[in-house]
Parts: structure tokens; sequence; C-alpha cells
């Protein structure tokens, strides 16, 4: 077997599996998803398997904390799953949440980095837990992550291609995705 037909066969298998990766992982498939007893959503990105988990902040007699009701903080997959808080330039520019208290018990919570997207912590009627949802077309949904694909770029000034929003639909179970182009 020569130089040449082993190029023209290995090449094309390795387009195709680095095609099917991109696929699984377009949407965060494939990532792992974290287990935390206040976890609200997590946000996952290319690249990298570190996430961030969006928690609520309790107080240390356990009620809510209603200056800041949610905080962030990074799970490193990458050391073994290890808990760090997110680094105060991260919080003011990136993955940093902020608050709004709308009154009956609910806060509309926006992303320091993109705030344009409204967020809705509000308690369950099922449960009577505290939720994230996020509304759609007068709809609302219980938001379960966000996937991040990020096309280039620097480290200081990646570039976003989109933003996925998986959510669930609480009347009938079923998962929806909500694109948003940048």
């Amino acid at each position: 077997m020569t130089l040449f037909s082993i190029r023209q066969t290995v090449v094309p298998i390795l387009l195709l599996l680095v095609q099917l990766f991109t696929v699984q992982t377009s949407r965060g498939e494939g990532l792992p998803s974290p287990r935390i007893e206040n976890l609200l959503f997590f946000l996952q990105r290319t690249p990298g398997a570190n996430m961030v988990i969006y928690e609520l902040n309790l107080n240390e007699d356990g009620t809510l904390c209603t200056k800041a009701p949610v905080k962030a903080s990074w799970i490193r997959e990458t050391a073994q799953g290890e808990f760090k808080e997110i680094k105060s330039i991260e919080n003011k520019y990136a993955y940093g949440v902020y608050s709004h208290y709308l009154g009956n018990d609910e806060y509309e919570i926006h992303f320091t980095a993109y705030q344009k997207l409204s967020l809705y912590l509000k308690r369950s009627e099922i449960d009577n837990k505290y939720k994230i949802y996020i509304k759609d077309e007068g709809m609302s949904y219980l938001l379960k992550r966000i996937f991040i694909m990020i096309n280039r770029g620097s480290l200081r000034f990646p570039k976003l291609q989109y933003i996925d929003l998986i959510a669930v639909d609480t009347i009938n179970g079923k998962e929806i995705l909500r694109r948003i182009n940048i």
C-alpha cells in the first residue's frame, strides 16, 4: 500500500469522525451533566469540558438571598469535577448574572454578557421549589441547560456563533430548543 493510498483512506475517515463529533456536541450532547442539590441550570461551551453551574444562593439559615438569588461557579471536569468560584472579571463580563425583583416571589435574571436574554426565577407550581424559566411566545419553559457554540476568536474575545437554550415544556414534558444566532 502506498503512502498516497493510505492518505486517501485515512483522511476521509478522520474527517467523518470529526463531523460526527461536531454534530454530537453541537448542542452539548454527550457532555457531562452535573447533579447538584440546588442546581437551577448549567452552561456548557465549546471548546472545553468545564461548565458553569447556576444554583440558588441561599443564606446560612436556608432562605433565599434576595439581593443575589442566583450564584455561578465552575465545575472543572478536567480536574475531576472540582468546584471553583468564578473570578470577579468572569462574573462582571462573562458568566455572572444580576437580578431584579418582580414581586410575588419572582425575579428577572440577566447575564452580564448577554443582557437581551431574560430568565425568570420563580417557584414551581408542581413542587414549590425555585426554578429558572424562559418565556417564548407567551409560554414559560423550564430551563435545563445552555450551550454556547464558540467559533474562533481568542481566549479574551471569543467569537460566539449561537446560544442554545435547552428547556422542558412543563405541560407535556417535551424538551425544546431555542437557538439564538449571534
